[in-house]
């Protein structure tokens, strides 16, 4: 990442956002390029679990192993399967 285009957008977020936490950014690559490679799960684990580390600024690399949910996986463009009634799981909380 060139340092001087962080540097300005984060002087341009400072002033027309003034208290406002930066933004989450995603984009695809297939190199780390200095991100932390997240580590697969052994178990379920929600990418919304690893987006806290984004919030503080860590740069973080995900591959396809290393995301724990199905929501994750297709939102994240990792697959394009869904699982059945995940429409349902989402707003009612359903074990899956």
């Amino acid at each position: 990442m060139d340092m001087k285009i962080k540097e300005k957008f984060i002087s341009y977020w400072e002033k027309y956002f003034n208290g406002a936490e930066l933004p989450i950014t995603f984009y695809y690559t297939n190199e780390a390029r200095g991100a932390e490679v997240v580590k697969p799960s052994s178990g379920h684990r929600c990418i919304f679990a690893d987006l806290c580390k984004a919030r503080t600024g860590k740069s973080l690399y995900f591959d396809a192993e290393s995301i724990g949910c199905f929501g994750g996986k297709k939102y994240l463009g990792f697959t394009t399967e869904v699982m059945e009634n995940f429409e349902y799981f989402l707003s009612c909380g359903i074990p899956g």
